[in-house]
């Protein structure tokens, strides 16, 4: 019976484990591949099949795959992490099941592919130089001068991404990159920089859901971002407040960006940037968002992107007709010094706000926290929902003002705990 869809890995917040869960739901059997079952809370829980293999090797999975389960009875392949979307693409093509050509993927998920793509296509986006030496950044920068924003080319999370507005903050960015051989899930990296174009607009993401030739728009996400010189969101709002102009030129952007790029299935996360002149394309994520945006969106529109996106990975998505009701947001939990984390108080107060959907506190006590510099800093969060946009603000705003980090130094830490 084909009935059995193949996850590789998973991203460790937000909808890793629901997948698994909502792929049970819907009638499959989801056997989980990984390479380390402890990174992941929840997934005995989950009750799928776990196997464990190296996921970096796609002769290892296969080899795997074949010593456990008949080839006829798989009926497609996914995954919820950015690191394993290349590796989906390459399986889903040797078994002739539905999914993204690898270099369509191989393109979204290095940053400087998606540049040259883009301009050979004639979409706006930032000016950008590449860089895979310190000796190539005096180029880079006379070409784009200060501020600017410098990342890696294939890293996830805003990891390693910092506004640089000087020589020497630019130089010490570039030599942390490119140190860089491998990423935090063992894999090789390409050892490459961008030098990118400082925009400094309103920020949206645009999630969409392809199949084949078809396009939809599902809603596009107001994005805040703090913590600067990093690039950490902070804040997002499902749907974005926008004109109907505005959200017209966003949408056209984003689908011409998908063609030039080659994207064709599943959802997609896009994150560009509204200005004077246009709409312009910040990063192509070939995967589902994260920072809990489906869940901002199912509670405001019914549309369960999880499962769509799903779908996509074993047959055509089901039509839907999702209305706007309202709004919802997310706020996220972060330390304002570093230090070892106590305890978070206010939850209760928190609980008792208008609106409230969701409170998590994802990292533990005794756990070391900073200053956020990527995603991965962030403490927990909290979802709420609302009639209109002002009303989510306001209740985020509050829950903010109400949440409280308690922190202890290392050397107390240490005294306590040796």
């Amino acid at each position: 019976m084909c009935d059995k869809l193949v996850f590789i890995e998973a991203n460790t917040t937000g909808t890793g484990m629901l997948a698994l869960r909502k792929a049970a739901e819907m009638g499959w059997e989801p056997l989980f591949l990984t390479n380390c079952p402890d990174r992941y809370d929840g997934l005995m829980e989950t009750g799928c099949s776990v196997l464990v293999c190296n996921t970096n090797s796609i002769p290892d999975i296969e080899q795997m795959l074949g010593s456990e389960i008949d080839r006829g009875a798989i009926c497609g392949f996914a995954t919820t992490s950015e690191f394993y979307i290349e590796t989906i693409a390459t399986l889903s093509q040797r078994y002739q099941l539905p999914g993204n050509s690898p270099q369509a993927i191989k393109t979204c998920r290095n940053k400087h592919m998606t540049r040259l793509r883009l301009e050979e296509a004639g979409v706006r986006q930032p000016e950008f130089a590449v860089v895979r030496s310190v000796h190539e950044l005096g180029q880079a920068i006379g070409r784009i001068g200060f501020p600017c924003v410098i990342k890696p080319a294939d890293d996830s999370g805003s990891n390693h991404v910092k506004l640089c507005r000087s020589r020497e903050e630019a130089e010490q960015q570039i030599r942390l990159i490119l140190d860089v051989q491998v990423n935090m899930r063992g894999q090789s990296t390409s050892m490459t920089a961008l030098v990118e174009q400082y925009i400094d607009a309103p920020e949206y993401s645009v999630e969409m859901l392809c199949w084949q030739e078809t396009m939809r728009c599902i809603g596009i996400t107001e994005k805040q971002v703090g913590g600067a010189p990093f690039f950490v969101e902070k804040r997002h709002i499902f749907p974005a407040p926008l004109c109907k102009k505005s959200e017209m030129e966003i949408r056209s952007a984003v689908e011409s960006a998908l063609q030039a790029v080659g994207f064709r299935n599943g959802a997609a996360h896009v994150e560009v940037k509204l200005t004077e002149q246009g709409c312009s394309i910040i990063e192509i994520n070939a995967r589902l968002a994260g920072g809990m945006i489906p869940e901002l969106i199912r509670y405001t529109t019914g549309i369960d992107v999880l499962e769509q996106h799903i779908r996509c990975s074993v047959m055509k998505p089901e039509p839907w007709n999702g209305e706007m009701v309202g709004f919802s947001g997310i706020q996220f939990l972060t330390a304002k010094e570093a230090g070892v984390l106590r305890e978070v108080l206010g939850r209760e107060r928190i609980e008792q706000l208008p609106g409230m959907r969701q409170l998590t506190i994802t990292a533990k006590s005794g756990s070391r926290v900073r200053l956020p510099h990527n995603a991965y800093d962030r403490l927990g969060y909290v979802i709420v929902t609302g009639r209109t946009y002002e009303e989510v603000r306001d209740t985020l705003d509050r829950a903010s003002e109400i949440l409280e980090v308690r922190l202890e130094d290392e050397a107390a830490a240490a005294s306590i705990n040796p």
